[in-house]
Order: structure tokens, then sequence, then C-alpha cells
């Protein structure tokens, strides 16, 4: 399938070209430029822009469904609700549940990925627990939170048939270090996280090769100024990449403002978190093994703790903007080129290239999602 795409604005990987062409040829980019040389269709977007495919490595779940389901309907349906939403690629994100259900949802979305989704494509799995600790739990059940063991480890990456990406560590656990050290053989991310370790233990951690601090702020020991914590450590290397949730209310804007300033355009990725209420009206929910209720778009455990959120990405990037006041393409990097470059893929997706994958997504002056491209094919179209 060859084809192009004439865009008034071309959101690219160092600049925005204007009334250019983007040629796709198999799912992959061949040209970008203002001149066409082959004779094959064009679709005109008229007035819109084309940017990268958006990225979510952080997702539980959307439209009622959840990772945890662990189906391929439920997984396809997260998929399509994603592209309807401008989200490409994404990381299907387990929690803290019985060991046989967190198998079961790793070898479904292995299967998954073999099948093929509709929509978005899934990129691996998320391990979100159960390696956490009590003191900053969130919406993870303490019971059955458990203990690093090397053999544990190593039986859930084979279960996946090595698609696990990102492994969540509460650092000060004992047998991190070893664990650190077997992911990175394995070329899995270790990230921190649901964590009450001091600034020392996650900076050791961090040198050891831990990669990412899970939703930055929450979820972790905190910023003193005698005792730097979690969010000092994340602050403080240059080498880690900090997810966020910029909805407003995981975080306020002058502390999305502060790390901005600290990690910039390379170190900082936006993060939906979103669980099965997102895109649904609120009401009462399962997230996991804990019954949460959303009110007002705020998803809370019955202990009054934040249990991920109802976040879109597209909203994420505008949050951001107004927070920072970046323009539009800086803006985009934090949800493409970004998180591509954290999970180690930047060679494929993140950015609208020639010879990467053809992951684009059509947006109008509003950042409105008009349309979304998954390896050249058009998954969704406003409007149909």
């Amino acid at each position: 399938m060859e084809y192009y795409l004439k865009c008034k604005e071309i959101y690219a990987e160092d600049k925005v070209i204007e009334d250019s062409y983007i040629l796709i040829k198999n799912g992959y980019i061949e040209k970008i430029g203002k001149e066409k040389n082959r004779d094959v269709e064009v679709i005109d977007l008229g007035e819109f822009k084309a940017i990268p495919g958006l990225i979510d490595l952080h997702i539980h779940g959307a439209n009622g469904q959840d990772v945890m389901d662990a189906t391929y309907d439920s997984l396809n349906k997260i998929s399509l609700y994603l592209a309807k939403n401008g989200v490409t690629s994404f990381l299907a994100t387990t929690l803290t549940a019985p060991l046989e259900k967190i198998k079961n949802a790793i070898e479904n979305v292995r299967e998954s990925m073999t099948k093929g989704l509709e929509g978005a494509e899934v990129l691996g799995t998320y391990l979100e627990g159960p390696y956490l600790t009590e003191e900053h739990k969130g919406a993870h059940p303490v019971r059955y939170m458990r203990e690093l063991k090397l053999d544990e480890i190593r039986t859930l990456l084979d279960i996946s048939g090595d698609t696990i990406k990102i492994v969540t560590i509460a650092p000060e656990k004992e047998n991190s270090t070893k664990i650190i050290e077997y992911l990175k053989k394995r070329d899995v991310k270790t990230s921190i996280g649901h964590t009450n370790a001091t600034y020392k233990e996650a900076i050791e951690a961090i040198k050891m090769g831990a990669k990412i601090g899970v939703h930055t702020f929450n979820g972790m020991t905190g910023l003193h100024h005698r005792e730097p914590g979690v969010v000092g450590a994340i602050m403080d290397s240059e080498d880690i990449y900090a997810e966020l949730i910029a909805d407003n209310i995981h975080v306020d804007s002058a502390v999305m403002r502060i790390l901005y300033r600290l990690k910039g355009n390379d170190k900082l990725y936006l993060i939906s978190d979103c669980m099965r209420a997102g895109g649904l009206d609120d009401g009462e929910y399962i997230l996991g093994e804990l019954k949460v209720e959303v009110k007002n778009r705020i998803a809370r455990t019955e202990s009054g703790s934040l249990a991920g959120s109802t976040l879109k990405i597209k909203d994420g990037i505008k949050n951001i903007m107004d927070a920072t006041n970046i323009n539009l393409f800086r803006a985009i990097r934090l949800a493409s080129i970004v998180p591509a470059k954290a999970l180690g893929l930047a060679d494929e997706i993140g950015s609208l290239k020639e010879k990467k994958k053809a992951n684009i997504t059509i947006i109008d002056d509003e950042l409105n999602i008009c349309g979304t491209i998954v390896n050249g094919k058009v998954v969704y179209e406003k409007g149909r």
C-alpha cells in the first residue's frame, strides 16, 4: 500500500514543515517533502496538521475495559479507544493482584501482540506491581504485594515471551540491586515507584540502571529540604526519565512547570495512567482488585487514594502547554519522541521521519483528533 498525505503543517522530527507531502509505503514513511514524484493516491488533509502518533506508556484501561481482564476483546477495545484519542502506541499496564491474574494478563498481551489489535499498537506490558511498598500503595492492595525474587521475575519475563518492557519496583526492597541488574541484561527498563525509599536508596537504584520515575510525585517519598526523597532523586539525576500525569489533579501546574524546567524536552514524558472509567461517566468501577469511585472525572479508592486517572494524552498536552507556556511542537515531543526514547524505540516510532513507522495523528488547530494512522493504516477517522 502506497499513498501520499498532503498537510498544511507536518510536525517532523526537528521542525514544522508547511504545505508538504508524506509518502507512506508498506506501513513506513518513505519521504517527506514539498514535491510528490509518484503517481499514487493523494489524501489531502486540507488545513489539518500531521503530528507524530501519540504514545501512552502507562495505561491500565479505558472504555469499561482493563488490562487485568486478560482478554483479547478487552485489550482491543482499549486499543480502539486510544486510536480515537490520537494514540498510536501503548504499553498495557498491570496492577498488583494475585500472581496468577498477573500471569494471565501478561500472556494475553503477548498473544494479542501476535494477533494484532484494531486500533493503537500494543508495544508490550508495563508490570506495575506487585513489587511495591505499603506506605505508598495508592490503588495497589497490600495483601498482594510481593518481595523481589529473581526466579519469579525470570518466570514472568519468560511467560511474556520477552514482551514485558518495564517493571516497577520499590528500590528499598531486598534484592533490588540484583533485580535491576538482571532486568537490564534482559533489556527491560526498571521504573521506581510506589516506594518509601530514601534519596540515597533511589540514587543507588538509578546508578544501577533504573531508568524511569513512575508518575513522578505520586506514590513516592516527597522532596524535603533535609531528606530529598525519591522525588529529589528523580529531579537531581540526569539519567532517569520522569513520567507525569498532567491532569491538574495529580500534580499542580506550578509543580509541572518546575519539573519541566529540570527535565525539559529530553527526560520528561506524559502518561495517562487511565483506568477503565476513561471515556465513561462518573460512577463506581473496579480497578484491579479495588472498588473505585469516579466523581467529577477524579478516580479514588474507598480509602481516598487517587486511583489512576481518566485523562486523555491529548488533554495532558494542552495542560502542560498551559502550565509551562511551551509551544505545541515542544509539547508534542513529551508524548511522542521522549517516551519512544525511554523505551529504546526511537529508531522506529516517536517522530515523523523517513524510514520510521507511519504512525501519524491528524489534528486541527484546537488539538481535536481528526484521524489516526497506525503502521500506515487509517484506524480512526472523525465522523466515521
